[in-house]
């Protein structure tokens, strides 16, 4: 199986990260390079490229599911930015991986998130909603939110690979650790999968 995530979704890693599941099929999740307590994916179970794949109607649904995570984020660990770097027809752009996931990162500043897209990329084009994304792609893309109720979208072109992660690791004064193959960063993402499924409610699988 080529995904990484789907060989994990399926059962063919020992052990699961996964905190919670909606109805829907999405699933939370610590990141492997967790550079900071709380750094969360929010994914579907089954393969997709981009959240800017799934169909207005049910996007609407993964738009407040993906706000429910962040309400949950930040009620311990502060402020979180959601993000993602969408490819499209298997062109990664500013990706690494081709199955759909959505980061929320607890960060001190979001507004200097947004503003080191807005140095990079322009000053973007505004959505209403994360539901908005399959009418503005055409190609692979950047998402951004900084705050509730606040959404942007970039064309890839100039964005480095792995830049929201660039971009928050150094914010947090830690720039030269933002590669999760390098800094797997394995205490927090013991630490979030414990405190958020703590949060829930749902027994640690330690």
């Amino acid at each position: 199986m080529d995904c990484q995530f789907c060989a994990e979704f399926a059962g063919l890693q020992s052990e699961s990260r996964i905190i919670t599941e909606t109805a829907g099929g999405w699933v939370l999740l610590p990141t492997v390079g967790a550079f900071t307590p709380g750094y969360c994916l929010f994914m579907p179970l089954e393969h997709l490229d981009a959240a800017a794949d799934v169909t207005p109607a049910d996007l609407e649904r993964v738009a407040a599911e993906t706000e429910e995570m962040r309400t949950l984020i930040q009620a311990r660990y502060g402020p979180v930015i959601m993000a993602e770097h969408g490819p499209r027809d298997c062109e990664l752009g500013a990706s690494c991986c081709s199955h759909c996931h959505l980061h929320l990162i607890p960060v001190p500043d979001p507004d200097a998130v947004t503003a080191a897209y807005a140095k990079t990329g322009g000053p973007g084009r505004r959505l209403t909603s994360m539901s908005e994304l399959p009418a503005a792609a055409d190609g692979s893309y950047l998402y951004l939110s900084p705050r509730p109720g606040e959404h942007y979208y970039w064309p890839s072109a100039g964005f480095a690979r792995q830049f929201v992660r660039r971009v928050c690791a150094d914010e947090l004064g830690i720039g030269d650790s933002f590669d999760w193959r390098d800094h797997p960063f394995s205490p927090n993402i013991q630490r979030t999968l414990a405190e958020l499924s703590a949060d829930l409610h749902v027994p640690d699988p330690a």
